[in-house]
């Protein structure tokens, strides 16, 4: 008998078969000479990927001859039935679909909490099947915390070898983020919801979220911790980019997000969104190109995450805010007092420097208006002021600092107040309660 069977990745589904043959090197031709001296010999025979056997018809013809003469069984694993017609007429052609519920059993005897168990699982979709058994053993004498960052390191590194994607990692976790409480608030209680369980119980796949806001006051660093608090790869996909690679937009796009969704769950993160789908831009492509994003954003089912930022978003297109699009919208205002304390602190235990050895009320005091990449920046600047002059970081250098540094909200303070006005009825607010509105007067 002759079969072809069809399956997602060839080199597992023939693992166990007896009769399977090895590819001799890269050469197609010595390997169909090696197949057919085994079919020749009345031996079953077995190969992974044998659509990338046959350089042209002739070849497949021949062995077809020797198919016919012999009683053995010959099977072929294929990915694609990319096959001369000659061998797809007259085989048995079959479909075997593994999933990564055949992993169940090795996964469940891993000796970690359920936890980091349902995280692995979650977590090996995209690897070959013929690697994942190998690397659920290598992780096997690890802690739970390095099993997981094992996994995922291995994915980015997959991830990596599409040259349209960034794969963005940090170590910062949630405490990184000063301030920003209720946007803290919604991730950590989505953390979960991707899960069977979660859709089991109602919960519909999280689609993703906008955030909006002023320069700096950490819309990025949100979208890198975010991945770290759902233990996800974090991918970066950079439009401007694509508009570089001298091939149609629209096409590159949907490949990145076919390689995104072979991987997911995955974070992905588009910056600063506007740049490249405002309504300022011009083109039929730049068109086509937002209506299909906006119909994947809809309609996907495989757990992708989007996370977009936008520092103007008044030029955005009206139907990409359109409810169903983003699960929220979040507006991301200038640092409360509160909060700026609360950032003063992070910076300088950052840096190895104890925070109660400054008068920290009095610094966010002095920097109202400021972002938090500016008070991260008065920090850094204090300190190479205080090691050019071989002194001591102080509270008197930082203060020197803060009183020669302009923050961005005094030029961009027209920017600012556009925001705050769009962003009051439409937009929820990360910090909490605080009233969205301006800073500059009514």
């Amino acid at each position: 008998m002759f079969k072809i069977i069809l399956c997602n990745d060839p080199v597992f589904s023939i693992r166990n078969h007896p009769g399977k043959i090895e590819w001799r090197g890269n050469a197609s031709k010595d390997t169909l000479e090696t197949l057919i001296a085994i079919i020749k010999s009345g031996k079953n025979a077995a190969i992974a990927y044998a659509e990338h056997l046959f350089n042209n018809e002739v070849e497949a013809l021949n062995l077809f001859e020797v198919i016919l003469k012999s009683e053995a069984d010959i099977t072929f694993y294929c990915k694609e039935l990319n096959l001369p017609p000659v061998l797809i007429r007259y085989a048995v052609v079959e479909s075997e679909s593994a999933t990564i519920e055949n992993f169940n059993k090795e996964v469940e005897s891993l000796p970690f909490c359920e936890e980091t168990r349902k995280n692995i699982k979650e977590n090996l979709k995209g690897f070959p099947f013929s690697r994942i058994s190998q690397i659920l053993k290598n992780i096997s004498g690890f802690d739970d915390k390095k099993a997981v960052e094992t996994i995922l390191e291995s994915k980015r590194n997959l991830l990596r070898q599409n040259e349209i994607l960034e794969v963005v990692h940090i170590d910062d976790g949630i405490d990184q983020i000063g301030g920003l409480n209720e946007l803290k608030k919604w991730i950590v209680e989505r953390k979960g919801n991707f899960s069977k369980e979660a859709r089991d119980f109602g919960i519909p796949t999280p689609k993703g979220m906008l955030m909006l806001g002023v320069q700096g006051c950490g819309k990025s660093l949100t979208c890198k911790v975010t991945a770290n608090i759902w233990s996800f790869p974090l991918v970066r996909l950079d439009f401007i980019n694509l508009f570089r690679k001298g091939r149609s937009v629209e096409e590159l796009l949907k490949e990145a997000i076919t390689t995104i969704e072979g991987f997911a769950p995955v974070v992905l993160w588009i910056d600063e969104i506007e740049k490249a789908l405002s309504q300022d831009t011009e083109g039929s492509e730049i068109r086509r190109v937002l209506g299909w994003l906006m119909t994947w954003m809809q309609e996907k089912t495989e757990p992708v995450f989007l996370v977009a930022t936008a520092n103007k978003v008044s030029v955005l297109p009206p139907e990409l805010l359109r409810k169903g699009r983003f699960d929220e919208i979040f507006f991301v205002d200038l640092p409360s007092k509160t909060e700026r304390e609360e950032i003063f602190k992070i910076h300088l235990e950052k840096r190895s420097r104890l925070p109660q050895d400054f008068d920290i009320p009095k610094l966010a005091a002095d920097t109202e208006n400021f972002s938090g990449a500016e008070i991260e920046q008065i920090v850094v600047d204090a300190l190479i002021t205080a090691y050019s002059k071989k002194l001591q970081l102080t509270q008197k250098i930082v203060e020197e600092v803060v009183r020669r540094s302009v923050p961005l909200s005094v030029t961009y303070e027209e920017n600012i107040k556009e925001l705050r006005i769009w962003s009051r009825n439409r937009a929820r607010n990360a910090s909490g309660n605080r009233r969205i509105e301006s800073l500059f007067g009514k």
